[in-house]
């Protein structure tokens, strides 16, 4: 009898209908991901200018001479510091703000949440165009503003100080809207009782946030951590390429542009390709442990 039922699964897992519905995706698939994962594998064991017919087959030296320069090691500093910039802009003032909005009247509230959600609408170029002009050296309007204000206005986007955070700010502006939502909505989906109870028992202030609030918002705050990290180099290209070009002296940079530049302006597509591997090499273990953290039962508990 059971041999009978694993025979006819069998049969019913050869009928083509099933596979012919998935055809589509499949094939979507293996055109615009799998393959060109696999070809720019290919692609990193080569020297190749984009142009020659040749390729030269080089083996693993493209990833040997990328973790021999001190460039590419100042490339990934500066991703992870641009990562953390983004942890500051779209995880932690998000949830300062959540807060904050919830202590004003509920008219009020509903300002603060159209007014913060208003630059998540604009088109990365055009804002990022806009705080190109906020930030001109001699008569953009902060320039302006602190001269008013008798403080000598710095060249944001010229002095390799204030370059990567300046550029930073645009992307952490652009997309705080998203995750003050989502905070403000974990906020709120708290139980009242149980905060209630809380402050029955006397706890108040950082006793409360620290032993109550933060522990019902982990879910929320996993969700914003994960969100945050996976999306910062996504947020990352459009601002550096409209307003430094990775300047001044490439301490814009980060793995991503430096992977576009490496092709498409120095014309090293090998190099590109390594670079563009060892990226998705690290988002492969960051994706790996991101499925594990979530597939836990709550999100921060034990499975």
């Amino acid at each position: 009898m059971r041999s009978r039922a694993l025979g006819e699964a069998w049969r019913r897992g050869l009928e083509p209908a099933p596979y012919l519905y998935l055809a589509p995706a499949l094939l979507f698939l293996g055109l615009f991901v799998y393959w060109p994962l696999l070809y720019n594998g290919w692609l990193s064991l080569h020297e190749w200018n984009l142009v020659s017919p040749d390729r030269r087959f080089v083996g693993l030296a493209n990833f040997a001479a990328l973790f021999q320069d001190p460039g590419f090691h100042r490339l990934l500093w500066q991703t992870l510091l641009y990562v953390l910039l983004a942890l500051v802009g779209n995880f932690a003032l998000p949830l300062l703000l959540a807060l904050a909005t919830l202590a004003l009247p509920p008219r009020w509230q509903d300002l603060f949440q159209t007014l913060f959600f208003l630059p998540t609408v604009a088109a990365a170029s055009v804002a990022s165009l806009v705080w190109l002009y906020l930030y001109l050296p001699a008569v953009g309007p902060l320039a302006q503003l602190l001269r008013g204000l008798g403080v000598e206005a710095p060249e944001f986007l010229g002095d390799p100080a204030w370059a990567l955070p300046a550029v930073a700010l645009v992307a952490n502006w652009k997309y705080l809207g998203f995750h003050y939502l989502v905070a403000l909505a974990g906020i709120r989906a708290l139980p009242r009782e149980v905060l209630e109870a809380a402050r029955v028992d006397g706890a108040e202030g950082w006793s409360l946030g620290r032993r109550v609030l933060l522990p019902l918002l982990a879910p929320t705050l996993v969700f914003l951590f994960l969100s945050t990290v996976t999306s910062a180099l996504d947020y990352a290209f459009i601002p550096v390429d409209v307003m430094t070009q990775g300047g001044p002296f490439g301490t814009t940079s980060n793995l991503i542009y430096a992977t576009y530049q490496e092709a498409f302006r120095f014309f090293r597509a090998g190099v590109a390709a390594a670079q563009a591997v060892l990226l998705v090499g690290i988002f492969a273990v960051f994706v790996v442990w991101q499925y594990r953290l979530l597939s836990r039962k709550d999100g921060y508990g034990p499975s």
